[in-house]
């Protein structure tokens, strides 16, 4: 019996030693970007429409009912409005997708290429105004419907949200740059 015990813990102890350690499965990949942080390349912008989605102020008005101590009457026209910003807004918030993806840089630094790439931004920063002002006027449009106490507290979110999709952009406008 004890020498079946003594055989038994020969073999099983070096495979449990083995995978404590747990070292040898890492890939070549992992150590590199370990060794040399992420990869320096630019991958372009980070943005996506449905970021822009979740900054609509008619969702943000939604959200915050109970904080603006809303009406049914007044939470029914905001959810009303909502789908139409958004049938509104779709060929934009299609355009940033189309267009980001086009800022994806190829790696090659031709002439043609930046041209594209600089043509690319400039139409992407045209959609956003586009959207921001849709998303300005439908805020504006949202608000009258409110009382004097609802519009001040309103307004106090809608700037803080504007200032949180500043911030939204310029982060995820970046470019992927480390």
């Amino acid at each position: 019996m004890s020498r079946r015990l003594l055989l038994v813990a020969l073999l099983v102890l070096p495979s449990l030693a083995a995978g404590q350690r747990g070292g040898g499965t890492r890939s070549q990949a992992d150590k590199r970007t370990e060794l040399f942080g992420k990869d320096s390349m630019p991958k372009g912008p980070s943005l996506r429409a449905r970021d822009l989605e979740d900054q609509s102020p008619l969702k943000l008005l939604i959200d915050k009912r109970k904080d603006l101590k809303l009406t049914d009457a007044q939470l029914s026209t905001l959810k009303d409005a909502e789908p139409k910003l958004k049938e509104t807004d779709a060929p934009l918030l299609k355009a940033v997708d189309s267009l980001v993806h086009e800022l994806r840089p190829s790696g090659n630094s031709s002439a043609e290429e930046r041209t594209r790439l600089r043509d690319a931004r400039v139409s992407l920063m045209t959609v956003l105004v586009a959207i921001r002002t849709s998303y300005d006027e439908a805020g504006k449009a949202a608000i009258t419907s409110l009382d004097a106490d609802q519009q001040s507290k309103a307004k106090d979110l809608l700037a803080k949200q504007q200032q949180e999709t500043e911030k939204l952009l310029s982060e995820r406008m970046g470019g992927g740059r480390p």
